[in-house]
């Protein structure tokens, strides 16, 4: 597997992100504190209260654009992006997450991200993105227009399929695809 693009990361081992056409990121509304959970507002509490609901995925508007939530895993915090063919793959945890907390099993780290090639998962949506830009914001980031990952990618629609790579003693990478539909 070649390296990563790219990276995203949030400030907790959490990693719910959001995937969206970057032109439409200075849309994006952050939640503001408030006296209780109905009262919160933004993009982050519409995610979650979806995923509160036991969704593997939130479909949210952002400005013009329509776009997902999700949360990959819930370990490492981070992710990277790879090249796929027709598209891309946000992938976690990240391949020095693997080396650091699986040393000894560093050939079949290898191979778990040489399956990433293998496009493959269960489907969940399709993304339109006019731009050819696509966005990775992390839920509670403050500032999406500058912190946003934003990937090249060509404009179209794509189809995103999550998949879920077992290691053999247990761990497992997530994968998200995002290929053209």
């Amino acid at each position: 597997m070649k390296d990563p693009i790219a990276t995203a990361s949030s400030q907790t081992a959490s990693l719910t992100v959001a995937i969206f056409d970057a032109s439409t990121r200075s849309a994006w509304v952050h939640s503001k504190a408030a006296e209780n959970k109905a009262q919160f507002t933004g993009h982050p509490a519409e995610i979650m209260r979806g995923l509160g609901k036991g969704e593997d995925i939130v479909a949210i508007d952002v400005g013009a654009s329509a776009g997902f939530a999700y949360e990959l895993e819930g370990q490492s915090g981070k992710l990277e992006v790879y090249e796929v063919d027709g598209g891309f793959a946000l992938v976690a945890p990240p391949r020095a997450w693997w080396a650091e907390h699986h040393p000894d099993h560093a050939d079949e780290n290898a191979a778990l991200f040489d399956d990433i090639a293998n496009v493959d998962g269960e489907e969940l949506g399709e993304l339109e993105l006019a731009s050819s830009k696509l966005a990775i914001v992390y839920l509670w980031d403050k500032n999406v227009p500058d912190n946003a990952t934003v990937i090249d990618a060509s404009a179209g629609t794509y189809q995103l399929k999550k998949r879920t790579i077992e290691a053999p003693w247990g761990a497992s990478l997530v994968v998200m695809y995002v290929t053209t539909a």
